[in-house]
């Protein structure tokens, strides 16, 4: 064996050399380091994104490899054809084998070095924050897979010509099948459309993409480079083909084993893809099983065992994709981890099929259609995505996967409440809110549950709670949403409840945005309009004396923090609640906000315990350290339209981190427990909405929060750690950090234009004033002609104050979207440095090596050359 491979090392050794003994491999890889960091770094929606990550450029690394992958193999084959070394290199001692090997690996190093370069990639991802090392090493092992894959293609095309630029050309078409094969649907549907683009290069990559080293992909990329090569082997052997007109014809056979290769290829493919097997490569392992849901799966009761049957359709648009195989791969480790407890099927299910009669009939799982904005070409516009589960007497149906749903703490969630017969119950007190909906007579029409009440009826048996009667005694939490919408006679009853240490989730808000007419504060009646008069908030004064806690109800809490370039049009009374806010904005230590990453609050409050105060006041979540209040009455304001907000508003941070939720809980056994949220727009429906659709980097922990809250007030803890179980959401926090300077700079130029506006409004009152106190001080005037004149004078100033008033603000809007212009001017200009650095330097060290090189070349090939050989510089020979 030794004896066998010394001759591809040789060839391998030449081929190296001799690509970087030429500037144009050099070049070459500069190139691609250029063109792969502008992919990366130089498209708007890197920024826009915020993440820390390569996605940007994973989008078209394949594409990218079909215009750099042929110039590395063009010359494997057409450059030994054209100087006629390729007869040398075929009269050595050593197999078609050993020398196709040898050139392939010479070209896989010398594409492998161009990665090594690329690495610059995630020096700036490190410069600009935190990336997931685990998910760029799976990342980087997709690179070199799918380039080796492709070098093995490229090949094929040098080895059917001696010309560099024709081998370019046919190497290039070559590459582009197996990536371009990813938009199938344009000329096949249905099955056979997903098989091919299931063999395309950029479908094998979307999973390394993705933190993940899937099996199927490692063996895809190694056959299909493997049965290249053999094809390489084939063709470089026609040499030896007989040319006789009885010898049998060769080109056929082998044209016969291509297509045998093609058929092992996909067949290993699809093999793998059945059995599985991956490994996660995530810093949060969010691909794999978590160590809660092995727990549960072996603790259930193996005389109860638990049947899930999942009705899946085979063909799906791809938005639905991920979810189908990641219900199919987990209910397959389910079944594998739970043994006899858990019995899972996964029955391929599609429209007027036995199937499909039984899901409906069965368990009422119906077709979804799919949006039109989300259907391809050969998948149906109808789909099953749902999942059954039995134990015992105990059903329980999930109709249909959104894309967006955690899937294993959906199906372990199912598990849970069909292997226990007891649910807990959940009380929801009847306020001015209609959570449970109903017919809404001002409008004429039936309006649906709220989203809450379904995602706990998953968990918990949910009933409304009348506030007029005494509540029911076996509750085991019981949620309050805006208690100051009650009536005065039903708080009292509330605060009895309370003080019994009945645990308690009050969810109360300063103005509510989905609703602010609910405001704790009372609404002046427009002038403009005629109905009844307004409401009368309830005073809840003797219930938070009772939790020893403080509502400022007039606060309304802002922050100037931002993670999402897209909104940063939002006024900062829109609070994103994150740990990248340098400040510890979600309790570390307790489990409703442990391991959350971003939750939003949308006019929220605050709240603060009381001194003296005889219970425990333990934070859950705070804004950030450039934050502050705003007054109700400053905000809101009454108009011939209605109640409207104010804009423009100067905000001037203070030192304080305002907390706007917490728990609470009596210092004895028996005492007091609630969870007190100071915004009820958490709970709005757009959260839960974008929860479902999955919307990329819009992944709030707004539901989760929710349901954590009121698992820990009923005392069901089991789902806490695997419902926030997600992808970390890592930040450019350098590129924050750089424009929190600009924007620091907007809001002390937007308050000094409030101060400036304020002072010469003020200037403006004291010359009126002024004016009509010189007058009034004159006696040289009867009464009746003073007062006359201080009337003309008044009016004279008042129009000339109003125009004043009129021209000073118009000048303070002026100068404040010129600060806001100039914000953006800078935050672009900053954005811009960074693209321009990261694109011009990434290539710098590519081309350090070709100087060095080419440097120390010149030095060797000098120092062997007799010094009176040499011609000085301006030194003429005779």
């Amino acid at each position: 064996m030794k004896q066998r491979w010394h001759l591809p090392k040789a060839i391998f050794r030449r081929e190296l050399t001799s690509y970087f003994s030429s500037p144009t491999g050099y070049v070459f890889i500069t190139l691609f380091v250029f063109l792969s960091a502008v992919a990366a770094f130089w498209r708007e929606g890197f920024f826009l994104n915020n993440l820390a990550n390569l996605d940007s450029l994973n989008e078209f690394f394949p594409y990218l490899l079909i215009f750099f992958i042929p110039a590395i193999t063009m010359s494997a084959w057409a450059e030994e054809k054209r100087t006629g070394t390729d007869e040398l290199l075929l009269t050595l001692p050593a197999s078609d084998l050993d020398i196709v090997l040898g050139k392939f690996g010479a070209m896989f190093a010398i594409y492998t070095v161009a990665l090594v370069f690329s690495l610059s990639h995630v020096i700036v991802l490190l410069f600009l924050g935190s990336p997931d090392f685990g998910l760029l090493f799976a990342t980087y092992l997709g690179y070199w897979l799918t380039g080796g894959a492709m070098i093995s293609l490229g090949m094929l095309g040098s080895l059917l010509t001696a010309n560099l630029t024709v081998a370019y050309i046919v190497g290039a078409l070559l590459c582009s099948i197996p990536v371009f094969i990813e938009h199938a649907e344009a000329l096949f549907s249905g099955r056979a459309e997903r098989l091919i683009r299931g063999l395309s290069f950029v479908e094998q990559f979307r999973d390394f993409a993705s933190g993940v080293i899937p099996l199927s992909g490692l063996l895809y990329f190694a056959a299909f480079t493997a049965a290249m090569l053999y094809l390489n082997v084939a063709l470089l052997g026609r040499r030896h083909w007989s040319t006789a007109a009885d010898a049998p014809k060769l080109a056929r056979h082998y044209w016969a084993r291509g297509l045998a290769l093609v058929i092992a290829v996909t067949s290993v493919t699809i093999l793998a893809g059945k059995l599985g097997g991956r490994i996660d490569a995530t810093a949060e392992r969010i691909h794999s099983l978590s160590p809660t849901t092995k727990e549960l799966l072996r603790g259930l009761d193996p005389d109860k065992p638990v049947f899930i049957t999942a009705y899946l359709s085979q063909d799906v648009p791809r938005r639905y994709l991920q979810t189908r195989n990641n219900i199919a791969t987990m209910l397959r480790e389910f079944d594998s981890i739970g043994g006899d407890r858990v019995h899972a099927r996964v029955v391929t299910t599609e429209k007027y099929t036995d199937e499909a009669s039984e899901a409906q009939d069965r368990y009422n799982i119906q077709p979804r259609p799919v949006p039109v904005f989300e259907q391809s070409a050969g998948a149906p516009n109808e789909i099953f995505l749902g999942v059954a589960f039995r134990a015992g007497a105990e059903e329980f149906v999930i109709p249909f996967f959104d894309p967006g749903l955690p899937v294993e703490y959906e199906l372990m969630r199912s598990i849970r409440v069909v292997a226990q017969s007891d649910k807990k119950k959940i009380g929801v007190l009847k306020t001015g809110v209609e959570l449970f909906g109903g017919f809404d007579f001002q409008n004429r029409r039936r309006t649906a549950d709220w989203s809450i009440l379904s995602e706990l009826r998953k968990q918990y048996e949910v009933t409304q709670v009348d506030a007029n009667v005494d509540y029911p005694e076996d509750l085991d939490a019981l949620v309050v949403v805006l208690p100051n919408t009650l009536a005065q006679t039903d708080v009292a009853r509330l605060k009895n409840y309370v003080a019994a240490g009945k645990p308690t989730l009050l969810m109360v808000d300063p103005l509510p945005a989905f609703n602010m007419e609910l405001s704790p504060q009372q609404i002046p009646p427009s002038p403009f309009q005629q109905g009844q008069p307004p409401r009368t908030p309830a005073d809840l004064t003797s219930v938070f004396d009772v939790l020893g806690v403080q509502w400022p109800s007039e606060k309304i809490v802002w922050d100037k923090y931002n993670p999402h370039p897209q909104f940063r049009s939002l006024p900062p009374e829109v609070v994103f609640i994150s740990p990248n806010n340098e400040a510890d904005e979600f309790n570390a230590d307790n489990p409703v906000t442990a391991g959350l990453q971003e939750v939003v609050a949308l006019y929220g409050g605050t709240i603060q315990a009381q001194e003296g105060a005889e219970t425990e006041f333990t934070p859950l979540l705070r804004s950030g350290k450039d934050s502050g209040t705003m007054l109700w009455f400053r905000l809101v304001q009454q108009s011939f339209l209605g109640v409207q907000l104010a804009t423009n508003l100067p905000h001037e941070p203070d030192a304080e981190s305002y907390v706007m939720a917490a728990e609470i809980r009596g210092k004895s056994e028996g005492g007091v427990h609630a969870i007190v949220i100071a915004d009820v727009d958490v709970m709005g429906e757009q959260f839960f909405q974008l929860r479902a659709q999955g919307v990329e980097q819009l992944e709030f922990d707004n539901v989760t929060l929710l349901l954590n809250a009121v698992d820990r007030l009923a005392g069901d803890e089991s789902f806490i750690e695997l419902r926030k179980r997600r992808k970390r959401h890592r930040t450019l926090e350098t590129v924050e950090s750089l424009t929190k300077v600009y924007e620091d700079q907007r809001m002390e130029e937007t308050r000094q234009a409030e101060a400036d506006a304020d002072a010469q409004l003020e200037q403006a009152q004291k010359r009126l004033d002024d004016a009509v106190a010189e007058l009034r001080a004159r006696t040289d005037l009867d009464p009746r002609a003073r007062q006359i004149m201080i009337q003309n004078q008044q009016q004279a100033e008042n129009r000339r104050l109003t125009v004043a008033r009129k021209n000073i603000e118009d000048q303070k809007q002026r100068l404040i979207e010129r600060s806001k212009a100039a914000m953006e001017t800078s935050i672009r200009r900053v954005e811009g440095s960074i693209k321009v650095a990261a694109v011009a330097l990434s290539p710098v060290p590519a081309f350090l090596l070709f100087l060095f090189v080419s440097a120390r070349r010149l030095r060797r090939e000098q120092a062997h050359v007799a010094r009176e050989r040499l011609v000085e510089k301006g030194e003429k020979k005779d």
